[in-house]
């Protein structure tokens, strides 16, 4: 029985044995890898005068609102996705101090109208004071020193009282100001619309400017776009544009331009702001949009062959493109010499060296290698 199980237990050491060794023998697949690379197309000019950019659905007003007065908040009446009306409640703070301010300058207010009541009554006594000595002193039957005296005393009466309306007055701006305070410490909304932010808490401390919500406007949405500044030039207000969005399917929306951006954003793009001409609730802001342009405007052009302008490069032998020929699943480059002419909106004008509707590399040229095998970026 011992002597049958060795013969198994040498068996099994054979086997593993046979298996290690078809094992090592065995070379590990190797898996090629695929440069990916960027490309554009060859065209006429005729079809390159049409360029379609990126862009961000927006609403045509938006506003972040906030208290003209300090506090703490007491009551926060929205929070984001709330559709809101005009004159509607957003958030109020405490009101415990305006309040004080506002009684106090009202007591204020009626003490000052007190102090008019008596200045008035003071001037008029003085007044028929005075009238009766210079009666008396025109007739000789007082001293001019009396006389003075009551001048002085009109003079003081009518100082008193002037000042008692300069008092008043004050008081009311006051009342009209603690009165102001109050009426701050509500929050209301400008305008009918979508809570898109809410920037505070309830029992929070907050200052005078500090944002609490952001209202966005429902109707008229907007595209913003920007525009590279070889076609800025071409961009007209009220131009004619054609809009796609990627979150609505089968749907084009027509638009025109509402805005040119003089100045650049910081680099080399300028804003452009579209209005859609017939906008369905289905669009909301940030949605991303394609924005179609037509830059022939209906003119009739000199037919020219142009490259895309990150496709052209140069060395000692001149300018040429890297054109990408299908090999089956993937593309071959080929290294061609080409004669440029003009730069035009659409890219460099080809006078030699290509054909419409050829597939370049528009990136990394400087890696890019005669013969080398890549793949499409989408």
């Amino acid at each position: 029985m011992r002597e049958l199980n060795t013969k198994n237990y040498s068996l099994f050491i054979v086997i593993v044995f046979f298996f290690l060794s078809c094992g090592a023998d065995k070379k590990p697949e190797i898996v090629e890898s695929i440069r990916p690379v960027k490309y554009g197309k060859v065209l006429m000019n005729s079809d390159a005068l049409s360029e379609t950019f990126s862009g961000s659905a927006q609403s045509s007003k938006e506003s972040k609102v906030s208290f003209k007065v300090s506090g703490t908040l007491s009551r926060l009446n929205v929070k984001v996705g709330d559709v809101v009306r005009k004159g509607q409640l957003i958030a109020k703070v405490d009101q415990t101090d305006y309040s004080v301010q506002y009684q106090q300058s009202v007591a204020n207010s009626k003490s000052s109208v007190t102090q008019i009541q008596s200045a008035k009554s003071q001037l008029i006594n003085s007044k028929a004071t005075y009238q009766r000595i210079e009666k008396l002193y025109e007739n000789g039957s007082v001293s001019i020193s009396e006389f003075e005296q009551a001048k002085s005393g009109l003079e003081l009466a009518e100082a008193s009282y002037d000042a008692a309306i300069a008092q008043s007055n004050a008081s009311e701006k006051q009342v009209e100001s603690a009165q102001n305070q109050v009426r701050y410490s509500t929050l209301i909304a400008p305008f009918s619309g979508v809570i898109t932010a809410v920037m505070v808490e309830e029992n929070e401390l907050v200052g005078s400017g500090t944002p609490v919500a952001t209202i966005s406007a429902m109707g008229n949405p907007e595209i913003s776009v920007g525009i590279p500044e070889i076609f800025i030039s071409k961009v007209k207000k009220n131009q004619n544009v054609d809009i796609v969005f990627s979150s609505i399917s089968d749907q084009t929306f027509s638009g025109k331009v509402y805005e040119v951006g003089f100045s650049s954003l910081g680099g080399s793009t300028y804003p452009i702001t579209v209005r859609i001409d017939k906008p369905t609730p289905d669009i909301r802001p940030g949605m991303v949009a394609d924005v179609h342009f037509s830059f022939s405007n209906g003119k009739s052009v000199e037919q020219k062959m142009v490259t895309p302008t990150a496709s052209v490069g140069e060395d000692s032998n001149g300018h040429f493109v890297f054109v990408l020929s299908k090999e089956g699943k993937n593309y071959m480059v080929k290294k061609k010499k080409v004669q440029i002419g003009e730069l035009t909106p659409a890219g460099f004008e080809i006078k030699a060296g290509l054909s419409n509707g050829e597939l370049v590399a528009t990136a990394g040229l400087n890696i890019l290698l005669d013969g080398m095998t890549v793949r499409l970026m989408e």
